[in-house]
């Protein structure tokens, strides 16, 4: 039940999540740009959430390639063990890091960038001609260079010095994957709909005036119209789930950290 109760709501959080992209311009939905537009003095903490859970998501998939790699070479070749750092997790997380590292060094070249730029992750990247750089998104390159090196090296240092992946998860999961799963959605679609919201307004004008263009056939209009009016309760109901969603991840966040710091002492 616990399953089948934790899926129900994760996939109403990503319905919400769609329902939040019809504000948006097809091809621009994020967590960032819905921020903008609903919370923008808070954007800086959904920024921290989505972070979070990226981080954990990272730092997992290192703590997993060391634990196994080890295995894996022993069973290609029973004088693996002869070679000490063949079965070392830290030189295969070590290993794996680089890769990674080496491909966050790679980025796409705008057209208006010079194509012998070679970006970095650790100096300023593509220049232009006016010798400042921005990213599409509006980052700047020398931040986003800044924040793309402490996520690799903290990811880098848990994984070395953490082995225990139920550890990451947990914690992990109760902040980051709450926070996206229940409570971004659940906030950013009770704002976006609201009567008074300038974009709820807009998106509702856009649906009248399809129902206003001339088709030929009145009594579809009238259909329309009357659909229209009954799905409002279904609006309403449906932003009122939403706000309990929010609130709902918020006790499951706060719930889930208590339990993890009460067993992280008592063991």
């Amino acid at each position: 039940m616990v399953i089948i109760w934790s899926g129900l709501t994760a996939g109403f959080g990503l319905y919400l999540q769609t329902r939040c992209a019809r504000y948006l311009e097809r091809g621009s939905a994020s967590f960032f740009a819905l921020s903008q537009i609903t919370y923008p003095n808070a954007a800086v903490i959904f920024d921290a959430a989505i972070a979070i859970k990226c981080f954990g998501v990272g730092v997992s998939y290192l703590i997993i390639i060391g634990d196994l790699m080890p295995g894996v070479v022993r069973g290609l070749s029973d004088d693996a063990a002869a070679v000490g750092f063949l079965v070392d997790r830290h030189f295969w997380v070590t290993g794996f890091i680089a890769s990674v590292d080496a491909v966050l060094k790679w980025r796409p070249i705008k057209r208006s960038e010079s194509p012998s730029a070679s970006p970095s992750r650790v100096a300023p990247l593509l220049a232009g001609r006016s010798g400042h750089t921005t990213r599409g998104d509006g980052m700047g390159e020398t931040r986003f260079a800044a924040i793309t090196t402490a996520i690799v090296v903290l990811s880098y240092l848990v994984a070395m010095s953490v082995s225990s992946l139920e550890k990451v998860l947990a914690y992990v999961g109760s902040t980051g994957s709450t926070s996206i799963s229940f409570i971004l959605p659940g906030l950013f679609y009770y704002k976006i709909s609201s009567p008074d919201s300038p974009h709820h307004q807009k998106l509702m004008k856009e649906d009248d005036d399809e129902l206003d263009e001339p088709d030929g056939d009145e009594d579809e209009g009238l259909l329309g119209r009357r659909n229209l009016k009954n799905g409002n309760w279904r609006k309403v109901l449906l932003r009122r789930l939403s706000l309990a969603l929010a609130i709902y991840g918020v006790l499951v966040m706060i719930t889930c950290l208590i339990t993890n710091v009460f067993f992280m002492v008592a063991h």
